[in-house]
């Protein structure tokens, strides 16, 4: 079970729930969505049901700040079209 971590001016907070169930993949934002529970994500993965009021946030106070997400990958020619288009994809 992955421990929950936030940040009360800056004291960390770790927490490890205790849940009648646990989902590792895009399923987590559809059980909140429907209602089953709260989960811990990246705001990123849910920016959009936030600003639309699908979802809240719980205890903004407590939310903690990440170093923004970097791709690193070798600069030569070859990359498969799958690989340019994540990388496209990541720019945004």
């Amino acid at each position: 079970m992955m421990q929950w971590e936030f940040k009360y001016k800056k004291e960390l907070i770790t927490f490890t729930p205790k849940s009648q169930f646990s989902i590792n993949n895009h399923l987590r934002l559809q059980a909140v969505s429907d209602g089953l529970g709260i989960a811990w994500v990246a705001h990123m993965s849910v920016a959009d049901a936030l600003n639309s009021g699908h979802l809240v946030e719980l205890l903004p106070e407590y939310t903690m700040t990440y170093e923004p997400l970097y791709l690193y990958y070798p600069s030569r020619r070859g990359h498969s079209n799958v690989f340019k288009l994540i990388v496209d994809a990541l720019r945004v």
